[in-house]
């Protein structure tokens, strides 16, 4: 079973709106690729929290897993467009999945021996959310790999709470803006494989998964570094939203189905890059996911 806490919202573009939240999408792309998912996240008593849960509700998403806040509104984040698939985000604060629960979410733990628990980094901005992540990470069994996938949004993290994600985490996965944010403040000029040793060493951390954008990716594990060049096939880009998501669900796919990274790596990268070819970061098309799980089961 893979455990999943963290917000589940709308972005909301100057023309429409789309369901989204990085663990969301992370969930529902495992759940679509075969996985045993549990999504704990909370919404509010109001439209958009009934349309998260009529939706989750279509696609097998366990109800009990989302608690319902009557006195906060479902999240939301703003996107605006910059053009070339760039996007600005402003984020509504004080929302239901600022308030989760972690009664729930320590049954789950103590009773089912999760074989991955993903969390990110915005849902930290609380003290009610620090001290529950600290709870899960505490008790989950040694075997359990523990998944952080960065998020350094504006006012959404400090240093205590990106610390304690870094020292929890057996895999990192992030981008070279937030790489270099984690390792900056020394004069000396780096290499990323460097600054991602650098966390390595200063956190334990065995997997370090950088997404560069168009320039590739890298993964760094203890003993090795693989690099994974630009796609040279021409891109038709709708948007950027979720590729990062997209991107780590993939790589946990292929970490709990036992595949060498060389093999994992083109196969992300390919399915992040399929994101980006359509509006927002959620995939309607379940033969797209078919495809992807005959590969990941050869």
């Amino acid at each position: 079973m893979i455990l999943v806490t963290g917000e589940i919202l709308f972005d909301i573009f100057p023309a429409y709106k789309r369901m989204g939240g990085a663990p969301f999408n992370f969930a529902y792309h495992m759940k679509k690729l075969g996985f045993p998912v549990r999504f704990v996240s909370s919404v509010g008593n109001d439209d958009l929290g009934g349309e998260i849960l009529d939706f989750l509700d279509n696609h097998d998403f366990n109800p009990e897993d989302i608690q319902i806040d009557r006195n906060r509104p479902t999240g939301t984040v703003r996107v605006d467009v910059l053009g070339k698939g760039e996007h600005t985000f402003t984020i509504s604060e004080d929302t239901a999945y600022d308030y989760i629960d972690v009664a729930p979410i320590r049954q789950l733990v103590s009773g089912t021996n999760p074989d991955l628990i993903y969390f990110g980094t915005l849902i930290l901005r609380t003290q009610n959310n620090f001290e529950l992540l600290q709870d899960i990470l505490n008790r989950k069994p040694p075997e359990t790999i523990s998944f952080c996938d960065i998020n350094l949004r504006p006012d959404c993290y400090t240093k205590q709470t990106i610390k304690a994600s870094l020292d929890a985490a057996n895999i990192l996965k992030l981008n070279t803006d937030e790489l270099e944010e984690l390792t900056s403040g020394s004069n000396v000029k780096r290499s990323h494989a460097m600054s991602a040793r650098q966390l390595m060493r200063s956190h334990y951390i065995e997997t370090v998964i950088l997404t560069m954008g168009e320039k590739g990716s890298q993964w760094f594990t203890t003993n090795q570094d693989h690099y994974m060049g630009p796609s040279k096939a021409p891109l038709d880009i709708a948007d950027t939203v979720g590729a990062g998501d997209a991107y780590a669900a993939m790589s946990a796919a292929g970490i709990l189905k036992n595949m060498q990274i060389e093999e994992i790596i083109p196969l992300a990268a390919e399915f992040a890059s399929y994101v980006c070819s359509i509006q927002g970061a959620l995939i309607q098309d379940y033969a797209v996911y078919r495809k992807f799980r005959t590969k990941l089961e050869k």
